[in-house]
């Protein structure tokens, strides 16, 4: 049984895919990663700013409660 090293830009992705199991936005997660050098230097996920209550707390979308939905933009513009 060999075994096989996962190459860089696999082992990144996979970081960020573990930052993003951080994220408290209802809608949709995401996880970054920034790399200088080969070092990481950052992460971050999705979420409310510090000091505020994330979505998942409130038990709903600040972002919907604030903002329409986008997704039919066009239609305002008839």
């Amino acid at each position: 049984m060999e075994n096989e090293r996962v190459d860089k830009i696999e082992y990144y992705l996979l970081i960020a895919e573990a930052v993003a199991g951080r994220g408290t936005c209802l809608r949709k997660n995401y996880g970054c990663i920034i790399v200088k050098n080969d070092e990481i230097i950052a992460t971050g996920y999705t979420g409310a700013p510090r000091g505020r209550k994330n979505c998942i707390d409130l038990g709903y979308c600040t972002k919907k409660k604030i903002l329409p939905d986008m997704r039919h933009r066009w239609i305002w513009r008839l």
